[in-house]
């Protein structure tokens, strides 16, 4: 008797593998092999080190360098590595994308992670995950309501013709959000102004095995002829892509009459899938009409509630690919103040998005920090120790200085709303808001990215011997005393009352010593 149930357990054990097996694909094919790996895994060392080393002098730079689209729906424009070689130090591309008011941004996908920052507006966002059940309708109805309806309309004979999808997330100013590589997404502005994103691409990322440069995949727009459309229904007619990083409809590169067997539509249907959209990127919603959506699903409720409760597991631990998975999270807002990792009165703010508070970070390997400094505020003198930073302005002005790997200045100057610099890794820099303050948002090209810093309570001035630093920069015992304890009660941002300008106890003389120091660092 023993040993037959243990039989039976054996049994239940083995078929319980084999669904989770069967269950997890091609779900976490995808994302279980970016566990682990890191970033760098597959990045092209050769290629960044030679751009880096190349690099002579930083700059600032406008989004639209290599290209520029504007339509009557929204703006795309696009900075890539073959345009900009700091760009392709990081390994990166950025673009920035507006969408007007009733607009949206048609869906596609990219050849690259993403990692997307809401700069101003609000709208709504879907992002669809392959394997992924489509449990989110326009009633918000729960995923065991849906198939308690499926069984009636199959019992009366009737087709389930509600609507439906996968998750649509309400994004607004500060959201930081993750797309994987592959992943289509589209986005909806249902706000009272312009929505715009600023982005990286994260083109030397190991999923993106095409090519080392930014490519998106539109599922809508004009094909690759000039005047848009498809090809030809019997003839195949190869073309030249349109623009740099910006594809054509991939719908309309296919045979019209091998689209129409492929979804089993009628031949005019599949016509109007490969032509009927001219833009390549937005599409402008009809005057007085408003996209209807499926609403945000409560955190507090989970679609498969009811499947827990029916089991008995309402209060066990989340379980399965679904759990896991499907509802991942891949939004964090970095401006809540309540939220901030940094906060100095008179001084600003600094908010951390990383893989702890975004665990989809993990997958791409990449991070974003929200700062804001106030009205001649300073960021400490610091560097990154495992990351490339890519920063851009989203209000106001400053002073950025930035002191290169043979301790010469590589960039001393003044950046402003709209414009981004690359920051190379290892590379020093301070930062010093001007009289109407300093707002920005820095992406890294790591998940949880860390920084050394020159002054403040974790400086490494202040940690070493006073002796050394005495011999080091051949200064008495009051000069080291005042290196080491002056900053020492002072965090990562510093008010203006004791800012770099506004005091004497970094002159001119401790500048050079820092210099020094930054030399025998590199």
């Amino acid at each position: 008797m023993k040993a037959g149930t243990m039989r039976s357990a054996r049994i239940v054990v083995l078929i319980a593998a084999f669904a989770c097996v069967l269950f997890l694909s091609p779900v976490t094919a995808i994302y279980g092999e970016r566990r682990g790996r890191g970033r760098r895994a597959g990045y092209d060392e050769q290629s960044s080190s030679s751009a880096c080393r190349r690099l002579q002098r930083l700059s600032t730079h406008e989004p639209s360098e290599s290209e520029s689209i504007r339509s009557e729906g929204g703006t795309f424009e696009l900075s890539t590595e073959e345009d900009n070689e700091e760009l392709e130090c990081a390994g990166v591309a950025f673009f920035r994308k507006t969408i007007e008011r009733d607009a949206m941004s048609l869906p596609q996908y990219a050849g690259a992670d993403l990692l997307l920052y809401v700069v101003r507006g609000e709208g709504r966002l879907g992002i669809v995950f392959p394997g992924c059940p489509e449990t989110y309708r326009e009633d918000e109805s729960s995923f065991q309501g849906r198939r308690s309806r499926r069984r009636s309309s199959e019992r009366r004979g009737e087709e389930d013709d509600e609507d439906s999808s996968q998750k649509v997330r309400r994004i607004r100013r500060g959201d930081v959000i993750a797309i994987f590589a592959g992943a289509a997404y589209w986005s909806y502005n249902d706000g009272n102004e312009p929505l715009q994103m600023v982005a990286i691409a994260d083109t030397s990322n190991p999923q993106n095995q095409n090519r080392r440069d930014y490519s998106s995949f539109p599922l809508a727009g004009p094909g690759s002829s000039s005047g848009g459309g498809g090809r030809r229904e019997e003839e195949g007619e190869e073309e030249s892509r349109g623009r740099r990083g910006v594809g054509n409809n991939i719908l309309a590169g296919f045979n019209t009459r091998t689209l129409a067997q492929s979804l089993d539509v009628e031949l005019e249907t599949a016509r109007r899938l490969q032509q009927n959209q001219h833009s390549r990127f937005f599409a402008r919603v009809e005057r007085g009409r408003r996209l209807s959506l499926p609403a945000p699903r409560s955190r507090s409720r989970s679609p498969y509630a009811g499947r827990q409760r029916q089991w008995g597991r309402e209060d066990s631990a989340e379980n399965g690919v679904e759990e896991l998975v499907c509802p991942m999270r891949v939004k964090h807002n970095a401006d809540n103040p309540e939220d901030a990792d940094v906060y100095v009165r008179d001084g600003g703010r600094m908010n951390i998005v990383n893989r702890y508070k975004l665990p989809a970070l993990k997958y791409l390997g990449l991070g974003a920090e929200r700062v804001i400094l106030r009205p001649r505020a300073s960021f400490v003198p610091s560097w990154r120790m495992n990351a490339h930073a890519i920063m851009y302005v989203t209000r106001g002005e400053g002073r950025i200085e930035v002191v290169g790997d043979e301790g010469r200045s590589v960039f001393d100057g003044r950046v402003k709303e709209g414009q981004f610099i690359v920051i190379p890794q290892f590379y020093a820099v301070v930062k010093q808001a001007g009289e109407d303050g300093l707002e920005y948002i820095t992406f890294t090209t790591s998940d949880n990215s860390y920084r050394s810093t020159l002054a403040g309570r974790q400086s490494v001035l202040k940690a070493m011997p006073e002796e050394v630093l005495r011999a080091a920069y051949r200064i008495d015992q009051n000069e080291a005393r005042q290196v080491m304890r002056n900053r020492e009660h002072d965090t990562l941002i510093l008010p203006p009352s004791s800012s770099l300008s506004g005091s004497g106890r970094y002159n001119q003389d401790q500048q050079q010593n820092v210099t020094s120091l930054l030399v025998q660092v590199a």
